[in-house]
């Protein structure tokens, strides 16, 4: 398993020497640059060196995933550049949360959301499989949206959409608020391809480095994850600034009790 964080673009040098395994770039922020930015930036990251293998925070809210508004031709134009950017950086997976993009109105048909978010995730999935890139769905808790809120409900929409490279999202600290942090994935795994973890420092809108006082859940949490069989990556998701002191702590505990896990095997 290969450790991450989230970052800033502009936190990505300082993060690069701290001794994680990759960063995770905002991809919102990624789109959004013009062309000879993210020329500089790809410029940037091969003479650093340090592997950006993820992205987060998908899209703006004018990008629909369910909902009035929905677009498939917009869906797929800001898919292509994404991914074609996703490539260049070298990313194997996005992460599709974005909650503004899915607030789904009061009174809209709720079997037409769940057509548009599968019919998304297809476009999407698609346009990232050009580049051998997985897409992962994040049930996101209600306090963010009000739509995919629960594993279970991540599960119905991937199974629908039937993709090869699209998979889900476990994150902790989404799933906790949903009474969901501690499910067991036995049975799951196959279809997970990525996993977040955090605390907050007060808001959801801070989400933060693991908190000390929280070490034993989060060991837990890990565990099950892994005994499952889940080989894939874990990022610290992060939207507070770059914190070395407290990276540092977060990745030395990670490093602790990985082993501990693998001895079970």
């Amino acid at each position: 398993m290969l450790i991450g964080s989230s970052c800033r673009v502009d936190e990505y040098e300082a993060l690069s020497s701290s001794g994680y395994d990759y960063a995770e770039f905002p991809c919102r922020a990624v789109c959004e640059m013009n062309e000879r930015a993210f020329k500089d930036l790809c410029k940037h990251v091969e003479i650093v060196g340090f592997p950006v293998l993820g992205m987060n925070l998908y899209c703006p809210p004018e990008i629909v995933i369910a909902g009035t508004g929905y677009c498939p031709e917009t869906i797929r134009a800001y898919a292509r550049k994404a991914a074609e950017r996703a490539n260049y950086l070298g990313v194997q997976t996005v992460g599709i949360g974005s909650p503004k993009s899915r607030i789904i109105p009061t009174g809209f048909n709720f079997s037409t959301a769940k057509e548009q978010i599968t019919e998304f995730l297809r476009i999407t999935a698609n346009e990232f499989s050009v580049f051998n890139i997985q897409v992962t769905l994040e049930p996101l808790a209600t306090f963010y949206c009000n739509f995919i809120n629960s594993f279970k409900e991540a599960y119905e929409i991937v199974t629908m959409a039937d993709v090869d490279n699209l998979g889900i999202l476990v994150d902790f600290y989404n799933m906790e608020h949903f009474d969901e942090g501690d499910m067991g994935f036995e049975s799951l795994s196959n279809l997970i391809n990525h996993a977040h973890i955090s605390d907050d420092d007060g808001s959801p809108t801070l989400r933060s480095y693991m908190k000390p006082e929280n070490y034993s859940i989060h060991e837990n949490r890990i565990h099950q994850l892994i005994d499952s069989g889940y080989k894939g990556n874990l990022t610290i998701e992060i939207d507070i600034p770059y914190d070395n002191e407290r990276a540092y702590e977060n990745l030395r505990f990670i490093k602790q009790i990985i082993p501990k896990t693998k001895q079970k095997d």
